[in-house]
């Protein structure tokens, strides 16, 4: 993705994101369009963060999605709380987020290296890497703001980028094979 597509993309996540925060939530299976707009605002976040030093309007639009996102996840989470007569959880501090995201880190380098070995031949196989991937894009985008509060953080989220860009790749591969495949008349998808 480039800087032009990503602001242009940005701008639609963020209009997106701020149409959601006007509905109100009336019943539980509503929670279901909060969720889609965070996931893909936590896919966006994930995608993007190697083009801010180019852009820092991206860097600003990052910042309102960011934004954005958090307070869809609070919406979200005042509903559920109110439903179960519960409080919202307390703030966790800084230190402990970024801790945390250190070990999750590292749980999520073990998920993406047993993906990375899962042998994936067919587009119907694709999930075998993509349910990792929206994993790890999930984990990036939200420990991105903590890096600055652990030393070991960027390092592990440096490994994560890496299989992100393997698992991406291989995700490619795959479908331009089966494009390939297709419009030459080949293989069905389902060929194992």
């Amino acid at each position: 993705m480039d800087v032009a597509r990503a602001l242009q993309d940005g701008e639609a996540f963020l209009k997106n994101a701020q149409d959601e925060m006007e509905r109100k939530i009336l019943r539980e299976d509503q929670l279901y369009f909060i969720d889609n707009q965070v996931e893909a605002l936590d896919l966006y976040l994930a995608d993007t963060e190697d083009l801010v030093p180019q852009s820092p309007q991206l860097g600003e639009l990052r910042k309102k999605l960011r934004e954005a996102k958090g307070a869809l996840e609070k919406k979200s989470m005042e509903f559920v709380a109110s439903q179960e007569g519960g409080e919202m959880p307390e703030e966790i501090p800084e230190a402990e987020m970024a801790e945390a995201y250190v070990e999750y880190g590292r749980q999520f380098i073990g998920l993406a290296r047993n993906a990375l070995k899962t042998q994936v031949k067919a587009v119907s196989q694709l999930p075998e890497w993509e349910d990792p991937l929206a994993t790890i894009k999930s984990y990036l985008a939200d420990s991105e703001p903590y890096v600055h509060a652990h030393p070991d953080l960027k390092k592990v989220r440096e490994q994560l980028k890496d299989r992100k860009r393997e698992l991406e790749k291989r995700i490619q591969d795959v479908v331009q094979a089966w494009r390939a495949a297709d419009l030459a008349g080949g293989a069905e998808e389902d060929e194992e």
